[in-house]
């Protein structure tokens, strides 16, 4: 009799430790999962949406974010040291959105060594081999197709300015794959179905700077009187570009200009016609996604996709109360 009250008594212990071993990895799974974000700047409207889309997402998935980003987007070397310093505190996840190309390969390395899961999102590093599960640098890259973007604005442009004329890209980066890809699409483009159109050599406000963009754009008026458009690659670009028409008192479409995101200074240009029109990405559902990917990576090991494509419209007077287009505007 007493073996046999034994027996029950350590049946019932296991089963107690059984059920307390089990809430624990419940908690353990339900708790509250830390993120960083390291994004490619801070100041520019249009990564306070991306934040906004991550820190609401992470809201609904019990995570919490924490988002920064370099005061300037030519600071790669700056936002390394917050890469590094974000492995450093061990967190759940890490969300990336490069700078450079290839500079922050070894430090994503160092990231999946120690056990970190990674998704970039906006730009992607250039990783050796594919993106995924196997990669060493990151599980995948929410990100707009930036050369599909680029060809766009340039079939509206050439649309605008009757298939012929001068034409000025305005570049925001050379080193960043966004940057790069904005350009291309759009140079492409003009070159392989326009070729009454004259490219200018392309030039760069480094990082979107507006006022650089600003004296940029004046001395192409002043040097090109048959101007016919600006194409800017980022906001702040396209704000300076805006800036120029005003101090040069240009008759509003004289010069077409279209521009990339939105923000509230290329939303009024555009609805008082100083701006022609605008590519807009998809900022919020950028940082959501991204989120979105790491959360239920860590929480379920559901393997995101490689490349989630968050998609864009162009916009212009016409169409900027459209709620495709409204929901992907930021002011």
């Amino acid at each position: 009799m007493k073996n046999k009250k034994l027996i029950t008594a350590v049946v019932a212990l296991a089963t107690l430790g059984l059920v307390a071993s089990t809430g624990t990895v419940a908690r353990a799974a339900d708790k509250t999962l830390k993120l960083e974000l390291i994004s490619k700047g801070e100041t520019h409207q249009f990564w306070q949406a991306v934040k906004k889309g991550a820190v609401d997402q992470a809201a609904k998935m019990n995570a919490t974010v924490h988002f920064q980003g370099p005061a300037s987007e030519t600071m790669i070397d700056k936002q390394l040291e917050m890469l590094d310093a974000a492995i450093a505190t061990k967190p759940d996840a890490i969300g990336y959105a490069a700078l450079g190309t290839t500079e922050a390969v070894s430090h994503l390395a160092a990231a999946n060594k120690a056990g970190i899961p990674v998704y970039m999102f906006d730009t992607a590093a250039k990783c050796t081999g594919a993106l995924g599960t196997a990669s060493t640098c990151a599980l995948g890259v929410a990100y707009t197709n930036s050369l599909a973007a680029g060809a766009l604005a340039a079939d509206k442009m050439a649309a605008l300015i009757g298939g012929k004329g001068k034409v000025l890209v305005v570049g925001h980066s050379q080193t960043n794959q966004t940057g790069i890809d904005r350009r291309d699409g759009f140079i492409n483009e003009m070159k392989k179905k326009f070729p009454k159109v004259t490219l200018l050599p392309t030039q760069y406000s480094e990082g979107g700077d507006a006022q650089k963009a600003q004296d940029i754009v004046a001395t192409a008026i002043v040097a090109n009187k048959d101007l016919k458009g600006i194409y800017g690659t980022n906001e702040g670009v396209s704000i300076g570009a805006g800036q120029a028409f005003k101090a040069a008192n240009l008759n509003l479409g004289k010069i077409k200009l279209i521009g990339f995101d939105s923000g509230a200074q290329q939303i009024a240009n555009i609805k008082s016609g100083l701006q022609s029109g605008a590519i807009t990405q998809n900022p919020i559902g950028i940082g959501a996604k991204t989120v979105e990917a790491l959360v239920n990576y860590v929480r379920n090991k559901t393997v995101p996709k490689p490349l989630i494509d968050t998609g864009f419209y162009y916009y212009n007077a016409k169409n900027i109360t459209a709620p495709e287009i409204a929901a992907d505007l930021y002011n």
